[in-house]
This record gives structure tokens, C-alpha cells and sequence, in this order.
């Protein structure tokens, strides 16, 4: 069987910040790959453990079972919230703060079978591009998004909601963590996904990340792209963003 070609491209940026809080890795196994990205909170460099404990759980949960299905997919993310519940536990024990945590945002692809899982917690976001239209197949897990969900407010004045950036559901958070996981999807030959830390989408919109992909010719490209019109926009506050690209098939 002909297996898919996927081209991959991944950028992490510190910003304006003293660290950089969020942590990314791209895993294959076989015909499988495993896209990752994880931002952290937590205070100084507790959200960078936490990122990087997510993201160190699902590389290797991955690498001794690929998710074949929703299930073994949230089960991974489950690992990983537990791996900063336990992270939280060390850091209390050598008396450093204990509330760091970390959203999600996986995307694992079968080359071969041609089909695709992804899940996420938080406010790291997946979009996919497919028949020439960009759409975010992810969900926020914050305040902005229950409030726009409810009706309360008009999407049109997103930028006036009061800490609509503070997450309903983190990995490590209180709460026992319930990951959102989409059905297996099909793949189409000229499929692109992007995977991003809310540092990253939240300088770009949508119909300016659909353009520049539409203007270059690689993934590699295509990031380089966003991160020029993120840098010329950043302000004294620009977060860390990153991002990972996923191009299914040879052109677009």
C-alpha cells in the first residue's frame, strides 16, 4: 500500500517573556507520526516543567503504543495530565510552587492507513486546511470561548471579555482532566494542519494564515511566514509562540 507523504516543520519562539514556556516534539514510528505541543503555566519556570512533562509523557507513551483509536488517544493525554500531577507533587516536596500546568494539542497520523486523530486540553489550537479553506477543529477550553459559546457577547467584541484568556481545563488542573479527542478522520492528499500555542494564533487571524499558506511552498515556509508578521506586530507583552506544520501530500 502507497503510504502519504507528510512534510513537517516546527518553530518556538520566547517573545517578550524571560523563558520560554512551551515545548514541542514531532515522534514517527513506522508508518505513525506524533505532533505535540504543549504551553505551560504555572509562574516563572514551573510552566515550562509542566510543558515539558506533557509533552515528554506523550512521546513516549506514543513510542510503546500508537493510538489507533479515540480512546488510546485520550488515554494518552490522561498520562500526561497525570504526569504533571505527579510533577506537582516533586516540586511542593523541594518546596517550589506546585500549580504549574500545561494545555495539549496532538495530532497523530497514519501514513499508510491514511487517517488521522488528534485531541487537546486547553487553549492550544489545531486548524486544518482542506479544499482551500481554513478552519480551527478545536474547541478553547477558556473563558473567551464559553463566553462567546453562551451568546453573551458578539464575536466582534471578543477583545472587550475580562480575562477571557484564563482556561476552563488544563493538564494538572484540580479538576480531573477530560480530553477533548475527534473521531478518526480520513485524509485527503493535500490536507495541512497547523498545530499552535495560543501565543501564536492570537497574533494571527485566520484568513492571514490561510493567505501565506496559499503564498509559499513549503511548511518550513509557511511558518516563517507567520513568524514575520507576528514579529512585526509584537508588542512589549508578545508571548512565546510555537507552532508545528503538517503537510499531507506534495503541493497545496
Amino acid at each position: 500500500m502507497t503510504r502519504l507523504a507528510i512534510r513537517l516543520a516546527q518553530r518556538t519562539c520566547v517573545g517578550a517573556r524571560a523563558h520560554n514556556e512551551d515545548c514541542l516534539a514531532i515522534e514517527h514510528h513506522g508508518a505513525h507520526s506524533c505532533l505535540v505541543l504543549s504551553d505551560g503555566a504555572g509562574g516563572h519556570r514551573q510552566g515550562a516543567l509542566a510543558a515539558q512533562l506533557v509533552v515528554q509523557r506523550v512521546i513516549e507513551g506514543f513510542r510503546s503504543r500508537q493510538p489507533v483509536d479515540v480512546r488510546d488517544l485520550a488515554e494518552l493525554l490522561l498520562d500526561a495530565h497525570d504526569a504533571v500531577v505527579a510533577g506537582q507533587r516533586d516540586e511542593a516536596a523541594r518546596g517550589a510552587a506546585s500549580q504549574m500546568q500545561a494545555t495539549v494539542v496532538c495530532l497523530v497520523i497514519d501514513t499508510e492507513n491514511k487517517v488521522a486523530l488528534w485531541g487537546h486540553v486547553g487553549d492550544s489550537r489545531l486548524y486544518q486546511w482542506r479544499g482551500g479553506q481554513l478552519q480551527s477543529v478545536t474547541r478553547d477550553d477558556s473563558v473567551l470561548q464559553w463566553v462567546l459559546d453562551t451568546g453573551l457577547v458578539h464575536r466582534t467584541r471578543a477583545a472587550e471579555v475580562r480575562h477571557g484568556g484564563v482556561l476552563l481545563a488544563a493538564l494538572g488542573a484540580e479538576e480531573e482532566a477530560a480530553p477533548h479527542v475527534a473521531e478518526l478522520q480520513e485524509l485527503e492528499p493535500a490536507d495541512a494542519f497547523l498545530l499552535c500555542s495560543d501565543g501564536w494564533w492570537g497574533a494571527l487571524d485566520p484568513p492571514l494564515i490561510s493567505r501565506l499558506l496559499t503564498e509559499v511552498g513549503s511548511p518550513e515556509e509557511w511558518l516563517d511566514a507567520m513568524l514575520a508578521h507576528t514579529t512585526a506586530s509584537a508588542d512589549a507583552f508578545q508571548d512565546n509562540h510555537s507552532a508545528i506544520a503538517c503537510w499531507i501530500g506534495e503541493s497545496h
